[in-house]
């Protein structure tokens, strides 16, 4: 049984990417401070967010989970480790878990049959939400592939990526 979520374009998703850096003055930086923006904003027990660091092998082959029935996420203490150190690909992983933590309430999540179209499918929608809170387009629509994986912190192959959707 595969899993479904509500309805999100892309051009949503950037909407909504749009609107939490500009509720945190990032609208206009490149580089988006995901791990301060997990810890400083979201992580709050008592009305928000539990945001826990746990060792690798707690999390089996995993690199981050997010409940959001619990409002829970939970990161591997190396991937945590690596994201305050910068690296592209561990800071992607926060960005994609807190694209589920936004995106995918319980009440917008449900079983489908077969298989479920990207823009439906919770996996792709946190994916974009990644790719769109650290490299939005009004960004880098004039930028090189270098120049965003450089300026907004991410790895080759997702700056790549968002390159192409930029300009399609």
């Amino acid at each position: 049984m595969n899993v479904a979520a509500d309805p999100l374009s892309r051009l949503r998703i950037r909407n909504i990417t749009r609107e939490i850096r500009k509720l945190v003055g990032c609208d206009d930086i490149p580089f988006f401070p995901i791990v301060h923006f997990i810890e400083w904003v979201l992580a709050n027990p008592e009305d928000g967010m539990e945001f826990e660091v746990v060792e690798p092998d707690e999390m089996e082959d995993m690199y981050g989970t997010t409940n959001t029935g619990r409002n829970i996420m939970r990161i591997r203490s190396d991937v945590y480790d690596r994201a305050v150190q910068g690296n592209p690909r561990d800071r992607f992983t926060l960005c994609h878990e807190l694209g589920h933590y936004l995106l995918h309430r319980p009440e917008f999540v449900s079983h489908a049959r077969g298989k479920v179209p990207a823009y439906m499918d919770p996996e792709w929608q946190a994916n974009t939400f990644a790719a769109e809170l650290m490299a939005p387009m009004h960004l880098i629509w004039n930028m090189s592939i270098e120049e965003i994986m450089e300026k907004c912190g991410m790895s080759r192959q997702a700056a790549t990526i968002q390159f192409n959707e930029i300009h399609k």
